[in-house]
């Protein structure tokens, strides 16, 4: 056998034989960037905060990027949520996750933008108010409870990003806010609120006042109204009893 066939021969081994080692470290790679989302939100539970040193905040920032270059769907959505909980590209970020919020309303990104809200960046109150339609179940119950929970412990915040809205869709968010996850606020929320909103004063709270008690009784007749027709489902109990 001539010498360049011997050489011919070798190169070919060669290759065979790194080949695994080749696969290996580039399966490896997708596997670490597609193991963060695993680690920072098992099973697809988006973490309310992130508390990072920073040798982790760099390295998590770095795969959360690669997994919004390779993802789509919820996994993006993840990635863009928790690279603005970290401050990277807040703006950016949040404004990819109102976009999938004001064109689908589902109530995953609603969960998203609500934590974030609760991160303290209040100026997604307004979008939260705005995108209520009252026909998906899941956002009804989760933005009724939200607005609910604003009106006990925030309610000048609340009342302040109500008023940018008509009287009509004032009263609608309102009773919203009073049938919570349609449970209804129950009594001891209910007076709450209510005292909350008559020491505010002025229209706007009144009208709030007024569709909170609305959205409660609703809710407390519906839920008699199962009890009624289906003795054996009890109604769902009230989130603040």
């Amino acid at each position: 056998m001539s010498l360049a066939s011997q050489f011919r021969l070798f190169f070919i081994a060669s290759v065979i034989a790194c080949a695994p080692l080749l696969s290996q470290t580039t399966s490896a790679k997708h596997t670490a960037s597609g193991n963060i989302l695993t680690e920072l939100a098992p099973d697809n539970v988006p973490p309310p905060a992130l508390h990072l040193s920073a040798a982790q905040r760099a390295r998590v920032i770095r795969q959360l990027v690669e997994v919004k270059q390779k993802e789509a769907g919820w996994h993006r959505e993840l990635a863009a949520y928790m690279l603005a909980t970290l401050g990277s590209d807040y703006t950016g970020n949040r404004d990819e996750l109102l976009k999938v919020w004001r064109r689908d309303g589902d109530d995953d990104t609603m969960g998203l933008l609500i934590n974030l809200y609760g991160q303290g960046h209040k100026e997604l109150l307004h979008p939260l108010l705005a995108r209520y339609d009252g026909r998906n179940a899941a956002t009804t119950e989760g933005l009724g409870t939200f607005y609910s929970e604003e009106l006990e412990k925030y309610p000048n915040e609340f009342l302040y990003a109500l008023s940018t809205f008509s009287r009509a869709r004032q009263l609608e968010l309102c009773t919203a806010a009073g049938g919570t996850d349609g449970s209804g606020m129950g009594p001891d929320l209910e007076s709450k609120v209510q005292a909350n909103l008559g020491k505010i004063g002025g229209e706007v709270a009144a009208r709030c006042a007024r569709g909170v008690r609305q959205g409660n009784k609703d809710a407390d007749d519906a839920n008699s109204d199962v009890e009624q027709n289906h003795p054996a489902v009890s109604p769902a109990s009230p989130k603040h009893p």
